[in-house]
């Protein structure tokens, strides 16, 4: 059995050790490449998407996490949905549910009217540009609305067609 007197220093060792480890972890965090990257696309993308998108209009974000909504806030633009996301729209298409966020998502784009569309690259999960292929209606809207404007390292931006 352990004696109480040797119990403190194997804790404080132990506590000592712990938190070494998890400090030298957050250091190696703290300059981590991903943070410096999606900074360099969020300033990108609110370079090209200012002027696409005057004060009061609309721009409809399909990202996940890869700095669409930042670049929004950082220009003072809001959404003409309440989709910040994207991924719900490629996982189980078939599901009644997610067909009708697919069509909630389409008449908000059409009653809402968005100077632009960001797409983002990085997706889930289907990573990529390719997933829009996997909603068509959205594809068409895209189409017949828009035309590809910016296409950035990362992202892409459909402004609005002045004849739509």
């Amino acid at each position: 059995m352990c004696h109480v007197g040797a119990r403190r220093p194997l804790a404080l060792a132990i506590w000592a050790l712990l938190v070494f480890v998890l400090g030298a972890k957050g250091v190696e965090a703290l300059d981590a490449p991903w943070i410096a990257e999606k900074a360099r696309r969020v300033a990108a993308i609110t370079r090209d998407l200012a002027p696409l998108a005057p004060a009061g209009a609309t721009v409809q974000v399909m990202d996940t996490t890869a700095g669409g909504i930042h670049a929004l806030y950082r220009l003072g633009l809001r959404q003409p949905t309440r989709f910040i996301y994207d991924f719900h729209f490629f996982h189980d298409v078939g599901d009644p549910r997610i067909e009708a966020l697919r069509a909630e998502f389409l008449r908000g784009l059409e009653t809402g009217q968005p100077a632009a569309v960001l797409v983002l690259e990085d997706g889930w999960p289907v990573p990529g540009y390719g997933r829009l292929d996997a909603f068509p209606a959205l594809g068409r809207r895209l189409e017949e609305s828009y035309t590809l404007a910016v296409e950035g390292t990362g992202y892409r931006i459909y402004a609005k067609r002045s004849d739509s």
